[in-house]
């Protein structure tokens, strides 16, 4: 009897010891929490995908290039009518031709707008003595009324040697005071005078003028007439030409040869040549004064076209740069107006 009563009593034991965890693991499973995740299994935000990255291209390729010409060309035209310059025209009244092939005209400005550079080329040879001191003083008075703050002048004088007396400058006294040291001897390089001014000018801003007071017998230079009159075309730059010669009734003792060449060089610039009567001579007590008042006039009427120009640019529909020389026309669509400018550029050229 001992041992049925000793096997419940130990299956009661047993009974107490499990039943309480049973019961406790049962109420977690019925809770309705979830196990709590791993760090690894945490859901992670994730954002857009990344942009494409350009394609990287290979070392031998090459952007295309698209060439725009930017060959603008300049030129200065003065308008007359019968010998008198005509102002406040506009951009409509003018017609501009290049090798007889009409161009658009996109940019357009009076005399004004544009600063003007100068330069006073004065002959002092001996040739020309007699009439220097007259010149000199026309000349002074010239620059006092042309010269503008925005405008620049350059003195050189020309004899046997080319000398530069004063650099470009906007003090007229300073100008003055240069010529006052000009003094004649030697004798005439005037074609040497003449490339010297024109590269010299032709870096300088605005329009390009060079004025000569000369009789125009070149006796000494190592450049011929051609070579002035090319680099002057280079630099833009309009001639004018205070002739200081004798007008002699007989052609055989004028000198041709100068009066041609002077003519060569202002209608292919542009410019003109300017003939003040030579009014010096020892019986006439006022000859002097007439003398100076004729190259006041003269001086003036160089004054009133320089102030009354335009400027005229235009890209060239031909857009070969070879470099050669083209040639330049302008008309005025008014009746009875005529326009003077250069005769042509040479064409910028591809090294």
């Amino acid at each position: 009897m001992r041992k049925p009563a000793t096997f419940f009593l130990c299956l009661s034991f047993i009974a107490a010891l499990v039943w309480p965890a049973q019961e406790a693991f049962g109420t977690r499973l019925q809770s309705g929490r979830q196990p709590e995740p791993k760090p690894s299994q945490r859901p992670r935000t994730v954002g857009p995908p990344p942009l494409p990255k350009p394609p990287i291209p290979e070392k031998n390729e090459e952007p295309e290039t698209i060439r725009i010409s930017s060959d603008l060309v300049m030129l200065v035209a003065t308008v007359f009518s019968e010998d008198k310059a005509v102002p406040n025209l506009s951009q409509d009244d003018f017609q501009l031709y290049e090798d007889g092939v009409q161009q658009d005209i996109v940019h357009f400005a009076h005399d004004e707008d544009v600063p003007l550079s100068l330069i006073m080329l004065f002959d002092t040879s001996l040739s020309i003595m007699s009439r220097l001191e007259f010149e000199k003083r026309a000349a002074a008075r010239f620059l006092e009324r042309l010269m503008r703050p925005q405008d620049q002048a350059a003195l050189i004088s020309f004899g046997t040697d080319v000398t530069l007396m004063q650099g470009f400058t906007n003090d007229v006294p300073l100008m003055i005071r240069g010529l006052k040291q000009l003094k004649a001897k030697g004798a005439t390089s005037l074609y040497d005078a003449l490339y010297l001014a024109s590269n010299h000018v032709q870096p300088a801003k605005g329009r390009h003028m060079v004025v000569v007071v000369s009789d125009g017998g070149d006796t000494t230079s190592k450049k011929t007439l051609k070579d002035a009159l090319a680099q002057a075309q280079l630099a833009d730059a309009i001639i004018y030409v205070i002739w200081t010669g004798s007008l002699w009734p007989s052609e055989n003792l004028r000198d041709l040869a100068a009066e041609r060449a002077l003519a060569a060089l202002t209608s292919e610039t542009g410019g003109q040549v300017f003939y003040p009567k030579a009014l010096t001579s020892p019986d006439d007590k006022d000859s002097d004064e007439k003398t100076l008042l004729e190259l006041n006039e003269t001086f003036a009427k160089i004054g009133e076209q320089v102030r009354t120009q335009y400027t005229l640019g235009f890209y060239p529909k031909n857009d070969k740069r070879d470099g050669t020389f083209r040639k330049l026309k302008v008309q005025v669509k008014r009746p009875g107006l005529v326009a003077r400018t250069r005769s042509g550029y040479f064409s910028a050229k591809d090294q």
